[in-house]
């Protein structure tokens, strides 16, 4: 990485700060500042910073560059870490900005720097947060990043003031979401709580009220580990509540993909949380956020909120699913509205008409124009196609409104009333003028679409022989179920052709409570598929992919599948008892429809039960109709039923006992009580008095069966009204449904789909996980526990490299998958953004090439990707090789030729690797191993003709003479692959904390005043290497001749007793260290999470410390200390 791109890593987009008093001048120009934080010295005020920067969420980078604006304030133009990433920023500033400013004017400057800041970070940071247009988003979320260890890319939803509580301490602090975490950082008086949850491991999600009952301002979190999570002190709550329950739902949609299932249950989102760059963003947005004046090119690239976005899909998916529309479309304008009709009175002899005035809400996307009415009680809804519109104009007749009147294909006039102002009505113009001509091109294909719906023959009075040209069902040719008498089907023709002159119909059909009322006195068979088109939404899928089902078949019949083996085993057990199924066309009609499906969804293909549903919509549709309405029936209306695990069908049973308990309670109680399984069957409340008797599921499937069989039968069979004589109980059954079960829409089910299906979706995980395990060919000596350590990282390596919820994971890991999942499991393995800083270039060049050779050395069938039995027998034969598989694996994964031998140049790269792995130790004795393992290398290398080598034999007897490298490849590297679970870390009280601060403090001052006191930190030396040092290192020892040469095992003699004296004396140090060290040190070394102070302070700044200190606190110092030698006395 070039000092360029190093520089370009430190910019932000430039921002206005303040000036403040806690920042020191390092170096300045006359356009820049390079500033420091002060540090405070006394460990009670770095706390006490701490928190105030924790409460007013004001953490940020230790360094920064501002530029100074001609008015005198300032603009931030880089952050850094380390002083020596601000000297790279620094210096990048002088080489390249500073010429050109001193040739430009003063009023030139700002613009100059801001656009070329800008432009950088932009490019650098696409599809991340650092590019928002919310400045607060770009600051909360880097300091996010900053905190946890996530990906840069990482992006931020929003954070929240929260609350966390543990069993013993509640802290305050910020609650962040993102994409695919859920976090909490606070820290108080020293105090800090760090907590990273996976969106992906939540099990379920709970409104609470807080601890003590008062305020409902909580959110308890349940994770898969049985593990709960409260926070408090929520004032956006139900908001959080939200986002959390639509992330979650996404997250359990990779879930599915990555553990090889089907779609997650729910609606069908379709999200990408990476794209979305803003067309345009007011001005009045730009001012409110501090941003810098930007040119218009450069804030298009700016990103919105994730949050924002977030938003908008869920609005558009919420629209489309309330209209039914294709999944291309989203929301661009809503306004209200008033929709005025001409309706027939009801109770009008004389076929009186009268205008209603319907108010609602007029919604336009790419194609669709919708309007659905929100009066109380009065039901109206339109979608209307725009490639339907044939013309639109603004009318004049109230000059305080904005009237627009719509022509469609049918010639129905329809006139809206807009709810708008000036601006928003010329906005909405111009977006459905737009869209309108982006509809001409499917205009073209309403004349054949409309030859294939029966009801333009019903509208035309066409005869029965012209109606049956049409195509339709296989009823039309084995005729249609029930007697069509009985069925009055002349009658219900007539209504619905007056419904259709009325309200329009097929695409331009609109929906009132007498549509609805229509549908419950029963639909002709003739019109029965089209109807079930308009009410699914499928006519609309139809209309756009016209051709889309025959070209499946011819492109695909040649293929074969084993869906379609599948299928048919099942053709001939589809209602074999209908005429149609008993012979070649119907069956062919059904093979036909079932193989074109599952070529369309070769995901999912073929599911038992998917035959039987066709086989019935078949009957009253044609085959191309019956395609689209099974595809939305699938993959919409009931998703996750036809699917191997059947999760659909386990949600909504957790739902339909959700709704019993809500309007039957007794009912719902009765059955608890009694153990009856709702599964069972459909409750229904018309039989609530026999199944409160029923006291096993036996009794309850025959009172349910026997209702089930007489549906037909006449509800008031001895009535003297010929009317109520001919209702029956499926009449009655209807009634019951609509009036008292009203309250269950299908925006309720979709909402408790998406709030229940975390724990499904847990369920149905930790089954296939233990399947998985349970199958597993070759464990490679693994126990389940190891099995499902590996699997859980397999798994979740490949969750995180899906970049869409809507991308199919094919359960394979590739290199850089590997990379991260070796990381996850061996320490030494992982590879750190530092690690990408152009002084670590030859460092990152060794760790890629063992990585790969090790990947190699996993792929057993060479495919350039790794199953989960590959990874298993490879982690396996790490893990529980012994001492001469180790050293052979690495002896082959450095025989870069495969002769079986190492020649001087890999020789040299087994030493950096060595090195590599090493370079987190704290200790000086595996360099040292190093080194003497690369000299003996050469020392006693083999010869072959001209060339050096090194046999295995010889790598072997060299490992075994050093008793690092013994050890190392004995066990130590074995065990560096953690196969289990980490120890849950213990938090420390506040007070205990504050009371180790203030002691720690004193500690210091006594050191100082040269009164021996115990030592609460230690500094260790640290001993990474760079690899500057390790190639001064391998150089030395290639270019030293070696004069006298001693037997290795002298070698290895005189080296431990060497050890056993170092090792003497440093226990006796150890032993002097411990006679002083408190057991508050130890308290302190185990605990990770909760650190106060920091421990690489020098004697001048202790020093400084005490000067720092007031005299109350000194008191307070010297109390405690006096405290603490009266416990060590008793």
């Amino acid at each position: 990485m070039t000092s360029s791109n190093l520089a370009f890593e430190l910019f932000t987009l430039p921002t206005q700060v303040d000036n403040s008093t806690f920042w020191t001048n390092l170096k300045e120009n006359n356009y820049f500042i390079l500033q420091q934080t002060k540090t405070q010295k006394s460990g009670l005020m770095r706390s006490v910073l701490g928190t105030l920067q924790n409460v007013l969420d004001t953490k940020q980078s230790p360094y920064r560059i501002l530029f100074r604006r001609v008015n005198g304030t300032s603009l931030q133009v880089a952050v850094a870490e380390t002083e020596k990433k601000a000297a790279i920023a620094w210096g990048w500033i002088e080489s390249n900005l500073l010429p050109l400013l001193d040739s430009l004017d003063n009023d030139e400057t700002e613009p100059f720097v801001v656009t070329k800041i800008n432009s950088i970070v932009t490019r650098r940071d696409s599809g991340t947060d650092e590019i928002s247009t919310d400045e607060k988003v770009r600051k909360a979320s880097r300091s996010f990043r900053q905190t946890f260890d996530v990906s840069p890319t990482e992006r931020l939803v929003n954070y929240y003031s929260s609350a966390y509580h543990t069993n013993r301490f509640t802290s305050q602090g910020w609650l962040y979401i993102s994409e695919n975490y859920l976090a909490f950082y606070s820290f108080l008086l020293g105090y800090e709580t760090k907590l990273l949850l996976e969106l992906k491991d939540i099990q379920d999600i709970k409104k609470e009220r807080s601890k003590r009952g008062v305020f409902s301002d909580a959110v308890k979190i349940s994770m898969k580990d049985k593990s709960e999570h409260f926070f408090s002190n929520l004032f956006k709550r139900d908001e959080v509540y939200d986002i959390l329950v639509q992330l979650t739902g996404l997250a359990m949609q990779r879930v599915l993909k990555s553990t090889a299932l089907e779609h997650a249950p729910g609606s069908d989102v379709s999200i990408d949380i990476k794209d979305s760059d803003i067309d345009a963003i007011k001005d009045s947005e730009v001012s409110s956020n501090k941003m810098a004046s930007l040119p218009a090119a450069e804030i298009r690239q700016l990103m919105q909120p994730l949050k924002t976005n977030l938003a908008a899909q869920k609005r558009d998916e919420r629209f489309r699913a309330r209209f039914r529309l294709p999944p291309t479309e989203h929301l661009t304008h809503s306004f209200s509205a008033v929709h005025p009709v001409e309706e027939e009175v009801a109770s009008s002899e004389d076929h009186e008409r009268k205008t209603t005035n319907y108010s609602g809400v007029l919604s336009l996307s790419e194609a669709y124009l919708t309007f659905n009415s929100t009066d109380q009680g009065r039901y109206f809804e339109v979608v209307m196609p725009l490639y339907t519109v044939r013309r639109v104009e603004k009318l004049a007749d109230k000059p305080d409104a904005f009237p627009i009147k719509i022509v469609n294909w049918h010639q129905s006039e329809s006139v809206y009333y807009l709810n708008v102002n000036t601006k928003e009505y010329d906005e909405f113009s111009a977006t459905l003028t737009t869209n309108l001509r982006n509809q001409i091109k499917h205009m073209r294909m309403m004349k054949q679409f409309l030859t294939t719906c029966a009801s333009e023959a019903v509208i035309s009075d066409k005869t029965y022989e012209e109606m049956s040209a049409i195509p339709g069902g296989l009823g039309l040719q084995f005729e249609f179920p029930g007697d069509p008498r009985k069925l009055k089907e002349k009658s219900k023709m007539k209504l619905w052709k007056k419904y259709f002159n009325e309200y329009g119909r097929n695409l331009t059909i609109s929906k009132t409570p007498r549509f609805a009322k229509l549908i419950r006195v029963g639909l002709p068979n003739r019109l029965r598929g089209e109807i079930w088109e308009v009410c699914s939404g499928a006519i609309f899928e139809r209309f756009m992919n016209q051709g889309l089902y025959n070209r499946i078949l011819e492109e695909n019949k040649n293929r074969n599948s084993l869906s379609l083996e599948e299928i048919e085993k099942d053709l001939n057990r589809s209602l074999p008892e209908y005429k149609a199924y008993q012979q070649p066309e119907g069956i062919n009609s059904l093979r036909r429809v079932l193989s074109a499906y599952s070529w369309k969804d070769p995901e999912l293909g073929y599911c038992q039960a998917m035959n039987i549903v066709t086989s019935a919509i078949l009957i009253y549709m044609s085959e191309e109709q019956a395609f689209f309405t099974l595809s939305i029936l699938c993959d919409d209306l009931l998703p996750g039923y036809y699917s191997t695990s059947m999760y659909g069908a386990l949600l909504d049973q957790i739902i339909f006992e959700h709704l019993l308990e809500k309007t039957m309670p007794k009912l719902h109680a009765h059955f608890k009580e009694t153990d009856i399984q709702l599964s069972v069957a459909s409750i229904l409340k018309i039989n609530g008095d026999e199944l409160l008797q029923a006291t096993d599921d036996g009794a309850f499937m025959n009172i349910l069966k026997n209702y089930f069989n007489h549906l037909d039968k006449p509800l008031y069979p001895n009535s003297e009204n010929p009317k109520a004589k001919n209702l029956t109980k499926f009449n009655e059954l209807l009634l019951v449904a609509y009036r008292e079960f009203s309250s269950v829409t299908d925006e309720l089910v979709r909402e408790l789909r998406q709030t229940h299906q975390l724990k499904v979706v847990a369920g149905i995980e930790s089954f296939t996980k233990r399947s998985a395990v349970r199958n597993i060919e070759d464990a490679a000596g693994l126990d389940k526990a190891e099995l499902g350590i590996i699997y859980d990282k397999f798994y979740n390596v490949l969750y995180y490299k899906q970049q869409k919820p809507t991308e199919r994971n094919d359960s394979k890991m590739d290199l850089t998958s590997f990379e991260i999942f070796i990381g996850s499991l061996a320490s030494w393995a992982k590879i750190e953004s530092e690690d990408y800083q152009l002084d670590r270039q030859r460092q990152l060049k060794v760790a890629k090439n063992f990585l790969h050779q090790l990947f190699n050395v996993f792929d057993r069938h060479h495919t350039q990707h790794l199953s989960l039995q590959d990874v298993i027998i490879g982690v396996g034969s790490i893990h529980k090789g012994d001492l001469n598989a180790q050293i052979k694996l690495f002896f082959d994964l450095h025989d870069m030729d495969k002769d079986e031998h190492l020649n001087k140049d890999e020789v040299v790269q087994l030493s950096e690797t060595l090195l590599w792995i090493f370079r987190n130790t704290q200790d000086e004795d595996h360099l040292n191993a190093v080194s003497t393992f690369l000299h003996n290398a050469f020392e006693y290398s083999e010869t072959k003709g001209d060339d050096q080598y090194l046999s295995l034999a010889s790598l072997r007897m060299i490992v075994l003479a050093d008793e690092i490298l013994e050890s190392f490849f004995d066990h130590e590297f074995a065990l560096s692959f953690k196969l289990s679970e980490k120890e849950t870390e213990q938090q420390r009280s506040l007070g205990r904390e504050i009371f180790d601060n203030l002691l720690a403090t004193g500690a210091k001052l006594a050191s100082s005043t040269g009164v021996s006191r115990p030592q609460l930190k230690s500094k260790l030396t640290d001993v990474s290497l760079t690899s500057s040092e390790m190639q001064a290192t391998i150089d030395s020892i290639e270019n030293t001749k070696l004069e006298d040469k001693n037997d290795l095992i002298n070698n290895k003699s005189d080296k431990e007793d060497h050890q056993q004296a170092s090792e003497k004396q440093s226990d006796t140090k150890v032993d002097q260290e411990e006679m002083h060290s408190s057991p508050v040190t130890k308290a302190n070394a185990t605990a990770e999470k909760h650190v106060i102070g920091d421990s690489d302070m020098s004697d001048d700044d202790y020093e400084e410390e005490e000067e720092d200190l007031s005299p109350d606190v000194l008191e307070e110092v010297d109390r405690l200390l006096k405290e603490y030698d009266d416990e060590d006395e008793d």
